[in-house]
């Protein structure tokens, strides 16, 4: 299994949990943990290889994302899956800090 540390990052993540469905290269459904411009962190039942593509449902299945796995930590609820968004997507941080205002 290969590590990343924050030190790799080209974007800075901010918490955010939420359920997420993994739509390709399987079916399963997950939890958020953090997410930036650059990428999310997310725990899935499943152990992806660093390297796969995969196709995320975020937000209620209100946004699609494509990715890829840049590293896998097996931990006690799953497994711990840092995916690389293909390009930057400042959209995303935008649309959940807009969430986090209207929550008050």
């Amino acid at each position: 299994m290969e590590t990343m540390t924050t030190e790799n990052r080209t974007t800075n993540r901010i918490p955010y949990e939420e359920d997420i469905r993994l739509v390709a290269p399987q079916e399963v459904k997950g939890r958020s943990v953090d997410i930036g411009a650059g990428g999310i962190g997310i725990i899935i039942p499943v152990e992806l290889e660093p390297g796969t593509a995969v196709q995320l449902e975020l937000f209620s299945g209100h946004a699609i994302t494509l990715g890829t796995v840049r590293w896998i930590r097996a931990e006690e609820e799953g497994f711990r899956t840092g995916v690389q968004f293909r390009t930057e997507d400042w959209e995303i941080i935008e649309l959940i800090l807009s969430l986090r205002a209207q929550e008050g």
